[in-house]
């Protein structure tokens, strides 16, 4: 044990003064005199030799609590073996720059030299560790690998410094040095060294540092930046700024069917010049030809957005290339090509009334366009011959025919596979028939024919929380005020159909309008009112449409196009289905991923309606082209690392023969477009979070002895805090004295006797 401040042990001595207090008896003042005392011999006084120490526990606690206090002062410090070896040394982090920008030119070469340098200038005695960075931190060499095998230390690093190379993703640096520093607090053995962490860096502007704002930086850990500068800064750079569809309806308050042909989605591009660039002259064109190319100027320091020129063929997918610069890691943007998805939907019923304007199928056939996203197809089968669902089919709608038992068999097995029906009650339809549909009792089923009234019916309360009605949650879309309903079959529940069947939507006779139930995987609906204009004004209002495709998203099919997606996004994961890189191969986790063209495939099992399943995200992407596995392989949860586009494959044949397969599609992945700025920024930036800058030089020479072990003694003290537990045992010691103090000053009275 030493001691921080020795000179104050010196103050242990002022135990003398209570001792002498003690000891000191002061004789009596005043003098009073008593005839009866007359007649005695008078006593000299006790020498001072002679007297003797009362109230030894009081003197005790006195001169006890002096000794704590001198202690106190004094900073006792308890220091091992290991902490006075390794005071004498340092802790150094390594952190190297492997984002996307770090392809230009040499930087990443310049970094593993400088790298490789550092890890030879360290002495065995010291603590080294070694980690990369883009968006994540990845340790390559740790301090508690270190401490076990020092003697290695350069050989593995290195090692494993020169099989890694730099990825696709953003920089964030701000986040690396936040978890470096957990390194340093959760590894043992470094109380006493001079911590610091040196960064291998380009340190360009679109470098993150918004979690350096999130804490206070540690005092005790010392930053040095060694920014990597290339040869020169003449960069263009290319991205993604939108992507829209052509004849976009401008009216949001208005619906219409959807047209006949799909609208062309078209791109547009973001074109940067940075600032000190001596390269403006530009030539934008796809990299596989198929339209003219796009040449043009751009001043340094400028931005311009560019609409993509047209290509022919459309179907395939496309990269634009950007050329002029001197780097092209961040000239290529990847778009994928319009893909509709296929919807088999069925339709039960008469064929000739598809032109006829009062039937069922008319609108139905009309509102079911296809769209950039979805590509419904649209099969018509008359009842009389409909005793089995076609394999293919997603998707069945009743509407204005009979249904006999054996239909409703083959439509509930149908359901139970997983698909969705859609059926309007009519006056022939029958209790047992509603019973065979959702699988509740027919005695618990009351319908009533519809009865011819001047009046009309009105939406009154309607679920919009629920999957099958979620478009109404859309407050422009909310208002059922215009929505007459002019016939409709009363239907009425006892409480032992409620299990099987859930009214989501009523009329304002609170009367059932839209009942849904789930037998087996599928989905049920039930309108007791159908939507051409017999009986109500649904297929003529602008809900029509968006119910329709609201339906359709609930068994899986959604109509919103992906949105792009960037180098470390997450892969929307879907059932039975798998994610190939561009060259083909599986998606995994060892994948290194890079931008381009992803492909998705497998086969599509229709979700139920009323059990939604939240995608589970996949591990992060980056831009590429990914191309589906074979049936036999299974689903991968990662996600590419560089950008391009993706297609996903089958995990495996599924057994249900309803769900058609899912046609394979790509998802275009690239680079972010903070990574394209490229100009470096100055270290004194990271001023600006408190964070305590090194100079930049690389050297590792050890600070003065005198220097190394003040603060190895301070910050262990510092940890321990012995002071801490000898000031409470003070406060303990003085609350006693005082205590016991009173007892004797004030002696409790004795009884009188008379």
């Amino acid at each position: 044990m030493t001691w921080l401040f020795p000179l104050y042990l010196l103050g242990a001595a002022a135990i003398i003064g209570p001792i002498l207090m003690h000891l000191r008896r002061r004789p009596p003042q005043d003098r009073v005199e008593f005839s009866s005392l007359m007649f005695l011999d008078a006593q000299p006084p006790m020498p001072v030799s002679k007297r003797r120490l009362e109230h030894w526990l009081l003197l005790l606690l006195r001169c006890l609590a002096l000794i704590l206090l001198a202690l106190m002062f004094a900073r006792p410090l308890w220091r091992g073996e290991e902490t006075a070896a390794l005071s004498q040394n340092h802790a150094t982090l390594i952190l190297v720059d492997r984002s996307a920008s770090m392809q230009r030119a040499d930087l990443w070469p310049r970094a593993q030299a400088e790298a490789a340098r550092l890890l030879a200038a360290a002495t065995p005695a010291d603590r080294l560790a070694l980690a990369t960075f883009d968006r994540d931190f990845t340790p390559l060499w740790t301090f508690s690998e270190d401490a076990s095998s020092a003697s290695t230390r350069t050989a593995t690093a290195n090692q494993r410094l020169q099989q890694t190379r730099p990825g696709w993703a953003s920089t964030d640096l701000g986040l690396a040095l936040v978890q470096a520093t957990t390194l340093f607090t959760s590894q043992p053995g470094l109380t006493g060294l001079k911590k610091r962490i040196i960064v291998l860096t380009d340190f360009q502007e679109g470098t993150r540092l918004d979690a350096l704002r999130s804490q206070v930086w540690p005092e005790t850990i010392a930053v040095s930046l060694h920014r990597l500068d290339a040869p020169d800064s003449d960069n263009l750079s290319l991205s993604l700024a939108a992507t829209t569809t052509e004849d976009n309806n401008e009216d949001d308050n208005t619906a219409s069917l959807p047209t006949s042909s799909p609208r062309r989605p078209t791109a547009r591009l973001r074109l940067s010049n940075t600032r000190d660039s001596k390269a403006a002259n530009f030539t934008l064109a796809w990299e596989k030809g198929g339209a003219e190319a796009i040449t043009g100027y751009l001043p340094p320091g400028a931005t311009r957005v560019l609409t993509a020129p047209p290509i022919a063929d459309e179907s395939q997918a496309r990269t634009l290339l950007l050329t002029g610069d001197a780097w092209d890691f961040d000239n290529r943007v990847f778009i994928a090509p319009p893909q509709p998805r296929p919807v088999h939907i069925l339709f039960i019923g008469d064929e000739s009334t598809r032109n006829e304007a009062a039937s069922p199928l008319f609108y139905l056939s009309r509102a079911l366009q296809q769209t950039p996203t979805l590509l419904p197809t649209l099969q018509v089968i008359p009842s009389s011959s409909a005793t089995s669902i076609p394999a293919e089919t997603d998707i069945v709608f009743t509407s204005g025919t009979p249904l006999q038992l054996p239909l409703a068999q083959a439509l509930h097995t149908f359901m139970e596979n997983g698909g969705m029906v859609v059926t309007v009650v009519e006056d022939t339809t029958t209790p047992a028939i509603l019973s065979t549909l959702s699988s509740a009792p027919a005695a618990a089923i009351a319908l009533s024919p519809a009865a011819p009234s001047q009046d009309y019916l009105m939406l009154a309360q309607v679920d919009i929380a629920h999957p099958l009605l979620r478009p109404f949650a859309d407050e422009r879309l909310r208002d059922f005020t215009k929505l007459r309903f002019w016939k409709h079959r009363s239907l009425s529940l006892s409480e032992a159909a409620t299990p099987f069947l859930k009214v989501i939507a009523s009329f304002d006779d609170r009367t059932p309008a839209i009942l849904t139930s789930s037998p087996g995987k599928g989905t049920l609906i039930l309108l007791t009112s159908g939507w051409h204009p017999a009986d109500s004004q649904l297929a003529l209002s602008t809900k029509f449409v968006p119910l329709l495709y609201g339906w359709l998203e609930a068994a899986g099919f959604h109509n919103e196009p992906a949105s792009s997606l960037l180098v470390g996004d997450a892969f929307p994961q879907e059932a039975n289905t798998q994610i190939l890189t561009p060259d083909g191969h599986p998606l995994s986790q060892s994948t290194a991923l890079t931008p381009g063209l992803y492909t998705i495939t497998g086969a599509r099992t229709p979700s139920s309606a009323s059990q939604t399943q939240s995608p589970s995200p996949s591990a992060p992407i980056s831009p590429g082209a990914r191309t589906p596995p074979s049936a036999t392989q299974t689903p991968s949860p990662s996600a590419p690392s560089s950008p391009g586009a993706r297609t996903p494959s089958s995990a495996s044949q599924t057994q249900n023969p309803s769900p058609s397969a899912q046609t394979p599609r790509l998802i275009a992945v690239n680079l972010p477009p903070e990574e394209t700025r490229i100009t470096p920024l100055e270290p004194n930036k990271l001023l600006e979070f408190g964070l305590p800058l090194d100079s930049p030089s690389t050297d590792l020479t050890p600070s003065p002895p005198e220097d190394r072990e003040r603060l190895a003694t301070t910050e262990q003290e510092g940890r321990q805090r012995a002071w801490l537990w000898l000031l409470t045992a003070l406060l303990l010691l003085l609350a006693l004295e005082t205590w016991l103090s009173g007892r004797i000053r004030h002696p409790t009275p004795q009884p009188t006797y008379s």
